[in-house]
């Protein structure tokens, strides 16, 4: 049993890995401590953006789906909070005595919309910056993933919605304050207590951990394996009796409420969201911080947005062109770095793949003992899985119930038949 454990910890995290995760870890707890307010500020929107970048990286890097429409997800996530912040912290009454947000005075609105008044219990506004997003990524992915498009049929597509919500918030003066956005929104409460910005730092760096070990957890399961394999050999996949469309719907989804809540926690922040981080240009530098740190990697992404992030807030005090530094920086790591940063560091430093991973937990010696380990731990899970019914039973069948038999399926379908080949030989 020790033999095995140790060769599943040597095989899945290096020691290498986990100590330079580690100390970069201790870097950013210890940084608001010996950083000025701005830096520190800076930096909590930065890992922000590192989680935004990972949800992408989710259905990119691993599903092979691009999307510029994750900045959509992220602003509908800031939307649902700046509500909130903006009517429990920073109304104002109007001439006809209703508290109002002030964008919503100077447009003459007499009562608050019924579709925005639920959002100033904390609760529901917490749900939205979660629900509404995903939401909207469940509907759009169905439409898509269920018609079968694919390539860059999909690209286009979310060029096309992040084009057209920003058209439509910034036309809609009354309900989102048009161009500006919600502004001069207070800071965040808890229980009736104002979150101190050295609070909120330690709660975003917190969710960001989160959602690093969750994701590298996920797409190390059964579920990641099948994503890879849809990635590279969606028929093939598909042949197997896997429902393909499932898979892309709930990764979708999933990376959708995750960039939604990075959104929500950016806004105290920030002081402000507007129909900016809707429009097509953020949803490129979300796809540029991807690209630079490398597809398929989580750490990768996520370092980039940090890097690129300071590169541009020092540039900009030299330049008002510091998006030409980071045209250029793409266009040197696409030609001479196509696996990104990440690729830079040796070996040892990296996550090993998937078929690495299916060499130890489908031999014979762990299987069982890895699959009897999981089932204990997924047990409380299955019962959520019952109560969730059949909206997702293929995708949450595979990640809470793994069998080595599955796991032997995606491993095969994985490979292309070239690689295959030449592992044979």
């Amino acid at each position: 049993m020790t033999q095995v454990m140790g060769r599943l910890r040597q095989s899945v995290v290096p020691m290498n890995l986990l100590i330079t995760g580690g100390l970069f870890l201790l870097i950013l707890i210890v940084f608001p401590f010996v950083a000025g307010s701005f830096q520190t500020n800076l930096m909590a929107k930065l890992l922000l953006f590192g989680v935004l970048a990972m949800s992408l990286d989710l259905v990119w890097g691993f599903t092979g789906i691009l999307s510029f429409a994750h900045g959509v997800f992220f602003a509908l996530g800031g939307y649902a909070m700046a509500y909130y912040l903006k009517l429990n912290l920073s109304a104002t009454a109007n001439t006809y005595g209703v508290t109002l947000p002030d964008f919503m005075v100077w447009n003459g609105l007499k009562e608050l919309p019924w579709f925005i008044a639920p959002l100033q219990i904390f609760p529901i506004a917490m749900l939205a910056m979660v629900a509404i997003p995903a939401g909207f990524a469940y509907i759009i992915g169905s439409f898509i993933f269920r018609s079968k498009v694919s390539g860059v049929y999909i690209t286009i597509i979310t060029l096309a919605i992040a084009s057209a919500l920003t058209t439509f918030f910034v036309s809609q003066q009354a309900y989102t304050g048009g161009t500006n956005g919600i502004t001069d929104v207070s800071k965040l409460s808890l229980f009736g207590l104002v979150i101190p910005p050295i609070g909120l730092y330690f709660i975003i760096l917190a969710f960001a951990v989160f959602v690093m070990i969750a994701s590298w957890w996920l797409t190390q399961s059964n579920f990641g394996l099948i994503l890879r394999s849809i990635k590279e050999n969606e028929k093939r996949i598909a042949y197997l009796g896997y429902d393909v469309a499932s898979f892309k719907i709930f990764v979708w989804t999933l990376s959708a409420g995750i960039a939604g809540i990075a959104g929500g926690l950016f806004v105290p922040l920030n002081k402000f969201i507007s129909p900016v981080y809707l429009a097509v240009a953020f949803g490129t530098q979300v796809v540029i911080w991807v690209a630079v740190g490398g597809r398929g990697t989580l750490f990768g992404p996520f370092i980039a947005a940090i890097l690129l992030g300071q590169v541009q807030n020092y540039a900009d005090r030299v330049t008002q062109d510091w998006q030409l530094f980071v045209g250029i920086l793409l266009v040197v790591v696409v030609l001479f770095l196509p696996d990104g940063l990440m690729s830079l560091l040796p070996q040892k430093f990296r996550l090993n793949d998937s078929t690495r991973l299916m060499g130890i937990i489908g031999s014979s010696s762990s299987a069982g003992f890895v699959q009897a380990k999981l089932l204990d731990w997924y047990t409380p899970l299955r019962v959520v899985f019952n109560m969730l019914g059949q909206l997702f039973a293929p995708v949450l069948q595979a990640v809470l119930v793994p069998r080595s038999r599955s796991r032997q399926r995606a491993k095969s379908s994985y490979l292309l038949p070239s690689s295959r080949d030449k592992m044979l030989k």
